[in-house]
Order: structure tokens, then sequence, then C-alpha cells
């Protein structure tokens, strides 16, 4: 039986697109002004996953941690590592006016949680980001609990993410979902077994989803008739 349902945040909860699509493209449109690297600024959004004016499926944007794309830009300049860890905290404050819940996302979460689940945000993005997420939309009282993407030396889809829940709660593997918007989030634990849900509100297609159990449009489908549908530990009980 289902107790435990793990949500990826960006793509899955908050609109990927209103958030991180204007933020990957002035940061890199900063970055080469800082460093006068104008040569290498398209290269440089191309393997980051900007590509055409939108973030690619799978890409170190659309899944990787802050460290990781941090090191992409140190990758292209000395120094850019610690400059874009500057950036971003310097942008902290219009990342967070403009995070945007999915519509239906927050009712989700309260249905679940006033059916007894337990709700875990399991997301590359950081703690101090995920935490105002939460408060923002005055989710505290439905999410239970998160791990961050500086949380660990892991990241999604290794299952050794997961490994603070299973320190801090007596979660079994068989009785968690995970829900999340790409590769990452759809294979994660893919080999021991985790059940997974692929949706298509971020920066995926459907064949992009490997691993999922099931696909869905929106994380609002995975109510049906009033229940959550993989409340029995089958693929869909809907």
């Amino acid at each position: 039986m289902t107790r435990v349902i793990l949500f990826d945040k960006d793509g899955t909860l908050m609109d990927y697109q209103k958030v991180w699509t204007p933020y990957a493209k002035r940061s890199i449109e900063a970055f080469a002004q800082e460093f006068d690297r104008h040569d290498i600024k398209d290269e440089l959004a191309h393997r980051l996953g900007l590509i055409d004016g939108e973030i690619a499926p799978n890409s170190i944007l659309a899944s990787g941690t802050g460290e990781t794309i941090q090191n992409y830009f140190e990758r292209y300049q000395k120094g850019g590592g610690e400059w874009m860890k500057a950036f971003y905290e310097k942008n902290l404050d219009s990342l967070r006016d403009s995070m945007e819940l999915i519509e239906g996302a927050g009712d989700v979460l309260h249905h679940l949680a006033g059916e007894g689940y337990k709700n875990v945000i399991v997301t590359s993005d950081s703690r101090l980001s995920t935490e105002y997420f939460v408060r923002k939309f005055s989710l505290e009282d439905v999410v239970h609990d998160v791990v961050a993407g500086d949380d660990s030396e892991f990241h999604k889809p290794d299952i050794r993410i997961l490994n603070p829940l299973f320190h801090r709660y007596d979660y079994a593997l068989r009785e968690m979902v995970m829900i999340g918007d790409n590769r990452a989030d759809t294979m994660l634990g893919y080999e021991q077994g985790l059940r997974t849900i692929g949706v298509l509100s971020g920066t995926s297609r459907r064949e992009d989803m490997e691993g999922a159990d099931i696909i869905l449009d929106s994380v609002t489908e995975i109510i049906r008739g009033g229940r959550f549908i993989m409340a029995e530990g089958g693929r869909s009980d809907a």
C-alpha cells in the first residue's frame, strides 16, 4: 500500500517555464557580458540545454543541480562557477516572485494529505528556494518533508538521494511513488522497483519519460474518483 508520494518540484508542482527559462536566458547573457565571452555564448547555451529559446528535455538545465550548472560555467571560464553561484543568489528574489503553482497542484497536495498520504518534495533545486516555495503557497501543512539538491552528494536518478528519508522515517521503497516531469524522476529507483509517474507539464515529451509506469498530462490527473491512482501498489488502481 502506498504511504508516501514523492514530488519533483519544477515542472511538476511549479510552472517551469515561468521561472527557469527566462532565468537561463538572463544568466547566459550576463555571463557573456561579465567575462566578454560572447564567442561561446551559443555553445554554452546548447550544452546546458537552452535550444531555440526553450529548455530541452532531460538537459542539464532541466534536471541538473545548481552545482552541476555552476561546473559547466567554470568549464568555459575560470571563476565562472563562483560567478554563477553569486548570480543565482543575487536573483533569488526575482526567482521567488516569478514562482507559480501549476493549476490544481495545491488542491492535489491538500487532497492527498487529507487522505493520510505523506507528500515529500524531491528536487534538484536548493533547499532555500524549495522551502520558500512551500511557504509562498502556504503548503507547510501538506508538504511533510523536502529532499533538496544541496542536501546530499547524490542526485536523481540515484536512489541514494532518498537516504535522508530512510534515516528519518520507517518508509519502505515499496510504499513510495515518485512523480516528475523528466527522466531523472521517472528513472529514480528504477532498478530497485520504485514506481514512477511521468507528467507532461514540464520540459519532457512522452518519449522522454523512460522508466515511467504511467504518463499523464498533469499532476492533477493522479486523483481519479477521489483516490490516488497508485494507492494499492500496482501500476494504476483506477
